[in-house]
């Protein structure tokens, strides 16, 4: 059963862990280093400027319009410095660790639950992205909004149905911040038609959470329909999938439809070369090393330095120190992960959200080119299964459940390997029966040849066998 409503000796202890991931972030924000980090944070600015200038974006702006909608509306209140923005950024930080332990708390327990959120608190990752202009703070805020959401759901209640419009609105919302938004609303689809116990149940709230979606997308559907402009919709998925063997995509024209069918039917051409670039991608979606970054050559951080002098040349957040600190800490998150895992999907209803979610976000990016920013939105689910692994080794009880765990397992594999082994058997001998002994039976038959030389009976192909005393030598030997 879900723990009851929070005691004051608990609330003082969220407030405290709310209290500290706002300061991290806050104190990493004033102490950074005036500028920009990364290239897309410019064209966030200059799409924010042009808004507030023009009232519509820049004609060269191709991305999601959410994000730089905020940003201008920090420009416009608190004036065009990137502190105010980045405090709001923290704030939305903060407010993820809040959802992380309001769904660590009703899956795992009260002590999991705050252990999670010191840990969303204080990931390294998570505090420096609030001084870093990229929509993943708010889209990984929006979807741990929704999972909280989902993962309170009590299904036929006003509070359910009240939950399901307000995770329609987060999965709009993000959808209009960034590609994982999309991503969630796929995951969510599935998850309400595939893990709910009763069928209308799922079909009622996949109603819900469609309409509540399509009220708040509309507006920017119809904009995109009436200025003929669907580059956000349609560029990027064109940009960024990539060449099949042999295909020279065009220049992209208009919304970038030409570039996009040009790659998409190069892929669909190549079939293995696509199923097997799509692996190599989830495989290194899990990469804790994080390659891939543009930033980490200096060479290029001075080229947009000379375009833009408000970029930051000395990055330290690309630098060798801090990427394989990151892939230590990383990996150490991973490997904790894992024991919760095999631990929560034993004993633990609706922990299967928390490993779906990791990955439907990595196939969905497989098919592109994946980098390490693109699981950001996959971190909570890791730090939570990882508090819940932290918390039975401090109740003395990991190991003992892990291998009840293990012992599951192997009973479930050999319910599966049998199912296999009555289909291979099947598969053996009918290629035994079909392609060898049909063919040479059938030959002996025309020919009328018996290698074995056995007396038959007349009119039957079954061997005589001589009557005698069976006794316990001749049982023995049978043949």
């Amino acid at each position: 059963m879900p723990p009851e409503r929070p005691t004051r000796g608990e609330w003082r202890w969220v407030f405290a862990l709310l209290a500290l991931a706002f300061a991290l972030r806050v104190g990493f924000v004033l102490f950074e280093q005036p500028g920009f980090y990364f290239e897309d944070s410019l064209d966030y600015d200059r799409a924010a400027r042009a808004f507030l200038e023009t009232g519509h974006f820049d004609a060269r702006y191709y991305r999601f319009p959410l994000y730089p909608l905020v940003m201008a509306a920090s420009y416009k209140v608190f004036g065009t410095g990137l502190t105010p923005f980045r405090i709001i950024q923290a704030i939305f930080g903060a407010a993820t660790c809040l959802c992380v332990w309001s769904l660590g708390r009703r899956l795992f327990g009260i002590r999991a639950g705050l252990l999670a959120m010191f840990g969303a608190a204080v990931f390294p990752v998570h505090v420096v992205l609030a001084g870093i202009e990229y929509p993943v703070v708010l889209g990984t805020f929006l979807v741990w909004w929704v999972l909280a959401l989902f993962g309170a759901e009590r299904a036929g209640t006003g509070e359910h149905t009240l939950r399901l419009i307000l995770a329609g609105v987060g999965v709009a919302l993000s959808a209009m911040l960034f590609e994982g938004g999309w991503v969630l609303g796929l995951f969510l689809l599935a998850w309400m038609c595939f893990g709910q116990s009763i069928r209308t149940v799922g079909l009622r709230s996949v109603m819900i959470v469609g309409l509540a979606s399509l009220v708040v997308l509309g507006p920017w559907i119809y904009g995109m329909m009436k200025s003929g402009d669907y580059r956000a919709l349609i560029l990027r998925p064109g940009l960024h999938l990539p060449s099949a063997p042999g295909v020279d995509p065009p220049l992209w024209k208009g919304s970038g439809e030409n570039l996009l069918m040009s790659k998409l039917s190069g892929l669909a051409l190549n079939p293995w070369w696509t199923v097997r670039h799509t692996w190599t991608e989830f495989i290194h979606f899990w990469d804790p090393y994080p390659d891939r970054l543009a930033s980490a050559d200096a060479g290029f951080r001075e080229k947009l330095h000379e375009r833009d002098a408000r970029m930051a040349q000395d990055n330290a957040l690309v630098g060798t120190v801090s990427q394989s600190l990151y892939a230590v800490g990383f990996s150490a998150l991973l490997v904790s992960a894992a024991f919760g895992a095999l631990v929560a999907l034993r004993t633990v209803p609706g922990s299967g959200l928390l490993l779906g979610w990791p990955v439907a976000l990595g196939l969905c990016y497989a098919p592109f080119f994946t980098q390490m920013r693109y699981r950001i939105p996959a971190d909570p689910a890791f730090i939570l299964l990882g508090a819940l692994a932290v918390d039975l080794a401090l109740r003395r009880s990991l190991w003992a459940e892990m291998l009840g765990s293990l012992k599951g397992l192997w009973q479930g594999w050999k319910r599966i390997a049998e199912k296999i082994a009555v289909v291979q058997t099947f598969i053996l001998l009918s290629l035994l029966f079909v392609v060898g002994l049909g063919p040479i039976s059938l030959l002996m038959r025309l020919f009328r040849k018996d290698p074995m030389h056995a007396p038959r009976s007349p009119g039957s192909f079954w061997s005589l066998r001589e009557r005698t005393r069976e006794r316990m030598e001749e049982c023995l030997r049978q043949f």
